[in-house]
């Protein structure tokens, strides 16, 4: 596959970089497909330009007054490598835009362009030159840059760097139905098997399972990552097929494993909690409402929690001790968490307002807040912003169908698939 460098366009304001006496690449703040995102009340009227370092350090390398057509970045040593964070300020000195590229090494600016997509804070926004309309069954993210869907063994690949998809996209060796990735390589799993295939050169080989366990029993269950690089297919969360206790883990290198669960689950969700492990919670009428798999456990532990048969729910960890979980019910159900310190006659908290989601997906946001993707009963994809102080729903830039969640390395959260187009929001 070949990985393609965009020019810029859609050109908000130019930002000039120097690499040390080398002549001056060009960084250009774009706003997608939003017009007001700097003028639209409170309007921003200060720009703010921070350098991130790759331990995460922050600096201001300028500030300036808006309307602004330029602004100079300085010098920034050719071999260092870093990103850009964007921030508008209204006239009260709150953050009304925000925007962060990924990581990149400065002297490849050189004669090039950087985009820098930003946006308002608390909302959905449309990106750049978003992908034609695509219904995926799977999707994940690529080296942190590239968010991949599928459909069968159709894909779509978006650059989150370029803010662009790539001109072509391959065709998998098999109808994805669970997708995990290393590093360029990208592993695809359906009822018959799996196949790992490398982004990079198109090569692929058929995957033995290792002993424990088949594909066939956690096609269709969704991936979750813990910070280590660990991978888990987790069979239990798939909405058909039937229950299943088998959970695929794929360590940092890439070597797989089974585990299980301690009872068979369908419609489960799942997340990951340091210092814990796997947590999966729902999906079953009569087992423990959860349990925790443990980092290198093979046979999970249940926790005192009662059973919980609810199918299609999304979780997310909101610090160590505590999990969220939302949707997945018939009927509008507010969002639960899990105290996971409690130890006999546990029961979930419930947070204030409903989430009328029969199928959900959870990120978090911060450690009592958390966003929510999904569909109605009718099939209509739906967002929200639920916290311990209430809900409220987030509305989507055009109507969306099915549409898949994913983090990105910036810290944001995009949106794609049941219509044309990608969506991104920032808290």
């Amino acid at each position: 596959m070949r990985l393609h460098r965009m020019s810029s366009c859609g050109l908000v304001m130019l930002l000039a970089l120097s690499c040390s006496g080398t002549p001056e690449g060009t960084i250009s703040i774009v706003t997608g497909e939003e017009t007001d995102v700097f003028t639209r009340a409170p309007a921003a009227v200060t720009l703010v330009t921070e350098k991130i370092a790759t331990d995460g350090t922050r600096t201001e390398i300028a500030r300036a007054e808006l309307p602004v057509d330029t602004v100079k970045l300085g010098d920034q040593q050719r071999t260092d490598v870093g990103a850009l964070a964007i921030a508008g300020l209204d006239a009260t000195g709150a953050t009304v835009v925000r925007g962060e590229t990924l990581f990149v090494q400065w002297g490849a600016l050189q004669d090039a362009t950087l985009e820098v997509f930003v946006q308002r804070t608390g909302e959905l926004a449309r990106m750049p030159r978003g992908p034609a309309a695509f219904d995926p069954t799977a999707a994940t993210m690529i080296a942190g840059r590239y968010v991949l869907a599928a459909n069968g063994t159709a894909t779509m690949i978006y650059d989150l760097l370029a803010l662009k998809p790539l001109a072509s996209s391959p065709v998998l060796p098999r109808p994805a139905k669970s997708l995990a990735s290393v590093g360029t390589a990208v592993l695809v799993i359906d009822d018959e098997g799996a196949t790992t295939f490398d982004l990079s050169d198109g090569s692929s080989y058929t995957l033995e399972p290792p002993t424990g366990g088949t594909f066939r029993e956690i096609a269709g269950g969704s991936r979750v990552e813990a910070p280590d690089g660990t991978q888990y297919i987790v069979g239990a969360t798939r909405l058909t097929g039937g229950p299943t206790a088998r959970v695929f883990v794929i360590d940092p290198e890439g070597k797989g494993s089974f585990a299980g669960l301690t009872a068979p689950r369908e419609g489960a969700c799942a997340t990951f909690v340091e210092g814990r492990g796997l947590v999966v919670i729902g999906g079953d009428q009569a087992a423990a409402g959860a349990e925790v798999l443990a980092p290198g456990a093979s046979l999970a532990t249940p926790l005192p929690f009662p059973a919980d048969p609810v199918k299609g729910c999304g979780a997310t960890t909101l610090d160590p001790g505590h999990v969220a979980v939302a949707g997945g019910s018939a009927e509008s159900a507010p969002v639960r968490v899990l105290d996971l310190a409690c130890t006999t006659g546990c029961a979930p908290a419930a947070w204030p307002d409903t989430v009328p989601l029969v199928r959900a997906e959870a990120l978090t946001i911060a450690a009592d807040a958390a966003f929510i993707l999904g569909d109605d009963a009718s099939g209509a994809t739906h967002a929200y912003r639920a916290s311990a102080t209430g809900t409220r729903e987030i509305p989507l830039r055009v109507p969306r169908r099915g549409a898949r969640l994913l983090p990105t390395a910036t810290g944001a959260f995009t949106v794609i698939g049941g219509a044309a187009g990608i969506e991104q929001y920032l808290d």
